[in-house]
């Protein structure tokens, strides 16, 4: 089965380009960290409390 995607000609120039600061980055990223390290925490504190 073969799929083919077309894109209009002016697709390129219609799309714009979004401009990220190294201080938004960082913050995407810390974010990602703390949400991490919130799961684990609550799955611990799950683990404990199951065998506690």
């Amino acid at each position: 089965m073969n799929t083919r995607i077309t894109v209009q000609p002016g697709f390129r120039t219609k799309s714009t380009k979004v401009e990220r600061t190294g201080n938004t980055r960082r913050k995407a990223w810390m974010t990602v960290f703390a949400a991490s390290a919130l799961f684990w925490v609550v799955v611990a504190l799950m683990i404990w409390r199951m065998w506690g």
